[in-house]
């Protein structure tokens, strides 16, 4: 097996690599200088050793691009690096480098994700969506208990009352902001306490 092409890639100073005329992978033009890559080289066990080293810088300069766009979990920063097909052990690296030094904080995350869906849902869909962002249970149970009940009953009280506007004060509706706030998050005695005293005096 030799490199029987290097062709430069669009993005940035990357090169897409050919063995036997079959496309290899992507190679950082400082992993080529650095060991003079070039064409008609054989490809060996030593040479795949340069691969992993590449591999595994790759992907950790993709995620550090990524991380700077985007404020994700740990979990989310792992689906996109895989989606991008690196392998587990180049993102594993790239992960606990970025933990290392600060880039990617699950906790952090969590608090920044937690604050800004608290003031539009409730509890329950908090929990739920942080759970599908990857953060651990001790975690979510921590902010969730950090939140006001007074203050929880607030933000239900905006949401209902935002609901309620130009609506009739019926029955039906009453229900229907019951629903509503259900789906936002919040707890059944909440929802019900909170339409209960949006709808007080309605159509029974």
């Amino acid at each position: 097996m030799r490199i029987t092409e290097i062709k430069k890639s669009k993005q940035g100073l990357k090169y897409h690599l050919y063995v036997d005329g079959e496309f290899f992978g992507v190679f950082l033009d400082e992993i080529l200088a650095k060991y003079n890559i070039k064409t008609g080289d054989e490809v060996d066990e030593n040479f795949y050793a340069v691969k992993k080293e590449n591999d595994e810088k790759l992907c950790f300069l993709t995620a550090v691009t990524y991380l700077e766009k985007y404020n994700v979990s740990t979990k989310g920063l792992k689906d996109y690096l895989f989606r991008k097909n690196f392998k587990k052990d180049s993102v594993e690296s790239a992960v606990l480098k970025l933990k290392e030094y600060g880039y990617l904080n699950d906790e952090r995350f969590a608090r920044n994700y937690f604050e800004t869906l608290s003031l539009s849902k409730g509890k329950r869909v908090i929990a739920q969506k942080l759970k599908e962002k990857g953060i651990n249970r001790e975690i979510i149970d921590e902010l969730l208990a950090s939140v006001d009940d007074e203050d929880e009953e607030a933000r239900a009280t905006e949401i209902a009352l935002k609901f309620a506007k130009n609506r009739e004060k019926t029955l039906k509706n009453k229900q229907k902001c019951l629903a509503h706030l259900i789906y936002k998050g919040y707890s059944y005695d909440v929802a019900q306490r909170i339409a209960g005293k949006i709808y007080n005096g309605g159509d029974e």
